[in-house]
């Protein structure tokens, strides 16, 4: 049985407590659209009531940690771990000789959401949302099955559902039905 949630954080007593989030990762291209479309789904998805959150999956190396600061130093003196507590915030940094699979990622998150966006992780098993090159088709996609949907300019003869990065609310309407949300 797992630990109870740190005071303050909140519980679903409902049966998705403790189960795989539901997750779709959003695919693409650098610089095609992704973030916007993530924060206009999960801003949607929580005026209807809904508990989401996001992954971002990034292959640059990142330092959180400012030189100087307190958890740089921690780190700096060999913490693994860091973690950060502010009004309204807990930050947990963990320090990693490797990129970290995605089911660590969604494992560290609250069991009562309803729904996560990831972004990236083309390679992972999350069904997927993928975005079509402007001037490319489906096939100039690198290899990110199960796709269940495309983000196009264009109209797609793919048999799959294809959505206009404009068409937020659909896509969200979308997710949802797919998911059984």
């Amino acid at each position: 049985m797992s630990p109870p949630p740190p005071p303050g954080l909140p519980v679903n007593p409902g049966n998705r407590l403790n189960q795989p989030p539901r997750a779709v990762a959003i695919v693409g291209f650098a610089n095609c659209g992704k973030t916007t479309l993530i924060c206009r789904l999960l801003g949607l998805a929580r005026d209807q009531g809904y508990r989401v959150a996001a992954v971002k999956h990034s292959h640059k190396t990142l330092e959180v940690d400012h030189p100087g600061k307190d958890t740089w130093r921690f780190r700096q003196a060999g913490a693994q771990a860091v973690v950060l507590t502010a009004p309204g915030l807990l930050q947990v940094t963990h320090h990693l000789d490797s990129d970290p699979p995605l089911a660590a990622a969604l494992a560290l998150l609250p069991g009562d959401l309803d729904l996560v966006l990831v972004e990236g992780y083309k390679q992972g098993p999350l069904p997927k949302l993928a975005f079509v090159p402007p001037d490319g088709a489906v096939g100039d996609l690198p290899a990110a099955e199960p796709v269940i949907a495309y983000i196009s300019p264009s109209p797609l003869s793919t048999g799959r559902p294809v959505f206009s990065r404009d068409q937020a609310p659909e896509i969200l309407d979308f997710l949802l039905a797919w998911l059984e949300i």
